[in-house]
């Protein structure tokens, strides 16, 4: 739950590349963001898979990607511009999902969390895109929950995220009222049951 941003597209031309990672970078580095970039063998196939640990999970092998992934603060999730060879947007898992034939590339998106980050890094990031759109990558499609890349209108925007914020607080309130106290007595199962429950009937949110 929450606004989210989500885009796909492909280079007009593929050497423009470490253009958009030195124009990132300075970008991030005038912002104060953390980046990171991604400079792998175009020319090697992909042979990477994701691996679950007791720590969480890693992806190894070989990826054949290029770009820059920026993270504006630690309430946004990272912003990938990562490319295959053929200048496709791609991020790490779809990447690894493509190669292992469980996700078309027609299908594939990148997604980007700006629930817990604000407005105005919302509005960052979509200036981010309508730049790469301009310069880069002209076919650019972005689906923006948020109504800002669409309407350019910061109310919407704003009025969105705290709807969605209400509807946080809420359901957490509500779990933490019905479980009190004993949550050990609810299986996994039942928990899943209240919190269906009060997602789809009570706070009337979409499945």
């Amino acid at each position: 739950m929450g606004v989210s941003i989500h885009y796909r597209g492909r280079l007009a031309n593929i050497q423009n590349v470490k253009s958009i990672c030195y124009e990132m970078a300075a970008i991030a580095e005038k912002m104060d963001w953390r980046y990171t970039c991604l400079d792998e063998d175009w020319s090697q196939s992909a042979s990477s898979t994701i691996d679950v640990t007791a720590k969480g999970s890693n992806i190894s092998g070989h990826l054949p990607l290029k770009g820059i992934a920026l993270t504006p603060c630690a309430e946004c999730e990272t912003l990938r511009f990562f490319f295959d060879a053929d200048g496709e947007l791609r991020d790490p898992v779809s990447m690894v999902s493509i190669s292992e034939e469980t996700l078309k590339p027609e299908d594939s998106w990148i997604s980007i969390k700006t629930q817990y980050a604000g407005p105005e890094t919302h509005v960052w990031i979509i200036g981010l895109l309508k730049y790469l759109k301009k310069f880069y990558i002209p076919n650019l499609e972005v689906r923006d929950e948020g109504k800002y890349w669409q309407t350019e209108n910061i109310e919407i925007l704003k009025e969105k995220m705290d709807f969605i914020d209400k509807k946080i607080s809420a359901v957490s309130a509500e779990l933490s009222r019905v479980t009190r106290g004993h949550i050990e007595s609810y299986s996994a199962d039942e928990l899943a049951t209240v919190i269906e429950t009060l997602l789809l009937n009570k706070f009337d949110v979409e499945k």
